[in-house]
């Protein structure tokens, strides 16, 4: 029986690094070239998996050696594939992450034919009822959407992370309105801080709070950068918790992934009060700040519970 089942996101990173970040016509070195698998649900689900959660991810990949790696990755990763969908003569999503000396970053991305081409009929409902934590982006939407009612439904605790803004929310198809609606399905919810003042047409976090209460009766969390959290639980009783600044920042890639991953981890799975899990969730995001790569999240070792 599996602790947490991801559904989102996944991918193969090409992580480059340049002297700088090009401006428009202009033109960088390039350093060095990495194959690192990656994709933020992925990420997000590897990290609970090396705080000792015991993992599953659901989404398509081909056959093509992305998405064999991307399974090799996985399986190195203690995450169970048994869910995985494989298309045959697929190409597989992959991007790749730009970053500069300072950690800041800019990332291209080719979807392939795979990703988004998934359905709900390809969900084996056994496979998440069974678990205890439901995790999703909503990408791509009809599973996700479809994957998180069931969750919902069959007693889980769930999470909805929306890492990117409405906009390409949007390019992906997924409108405000069925944002709005998955809530109903959601524990713990994750925007990003643009996607979150989007949606609520203002950039006021109690105001946005007033608005997605119309439709979430749960948890949300919000990260801000160099600013921490906030977090506002099911009472609308506001935590904060600062960065840690223990560790030099060498690229920021990952550090969200990393933040939810332990946040599934400590709070929804092990039931541990929301600010110590988000003290540790924001040491695992500060561990990852601290390496190259968007899977450099730490192990349950490096954690001081």
């Amino acid at each position: 029986m599996l602790d947490i089942v991801g559904l989102g996101t996944i991918a193969m990173d090409v992580m480059v690094k340049v002297d700088k970040l090009p401006k428009e016509d202009g033109f960088c070195v390039i350093q060095e070239k990495t194959y690192v698998p990656g994709g933020s649900g992925t990420n997000v689900i590897v990290q609970a998996s090396r705080l000792n959660a015991k993992c599953g991810y659901i989404a398509q990949v081909g056959d093509d050696k992305l998405g064999r790696d991307i399974l090799i990755s996985l399986q190195k990763e203690n995450v169970d594939i048994d869910s995985m969908v494989i298309k045959h003569d697929g190409m597989s999503l992959n991007t790749q992450i730009v970053v500069d000396a300072s950690g800041a970053k800019f990332i291209l991305l080719d979807m392939g034919d795979c990703f988004l081409s998934m359905n709900s009929s390809q969900i084996k409902d056994k496979y998440i009822k069974d678990a205890k934590v439901f995790y999703t982006d909503l990408i791509p939407k009809e599973p996700a959407a479809s994957a998180l009612k069931t969750a919902k439904e069959s007693g889980l605790r769930t999470a909805f992370n929306m890492q990117v803004d409405l906009n390409s929310m949007n390019g992906f198809g997924i409108s405000k309105e069925e944002i709005l609606s998955c809530l109903q399905y959601v524990d713990l919810f994750a925007p990003c801080r643009d996607g979150l003042y989007q949606i609520c047409q203002t950039n006021n976090l109690y105001e946005c709070l007033k608005f997605v209460r119309k439709s979430f009766k749960g948890t949300l969390l919000i990260t801000l950068g160099s600013e921490g959290s906030v977090c506002f639980d099911e009472n609308d009783k506001c935590y904060r918790e600062p960065v840690c600044s223990e560790y030099e920042v060498i690229d920021t890639t990952g550090a969200g992934d990393s933040y939810m991953g332990a946040m599934l981890k400590f709070h929804l799975l092990d039931n541990i009060p929301l600010q110590k899990s988000m003290k540790l969730a924001t040491r695992c995001a500060a561990i990852t700040c601290s390496k190259m790569g968007a899977r450099s999240g730490p192990y349950i070792n490096e954690i001081k519970i």
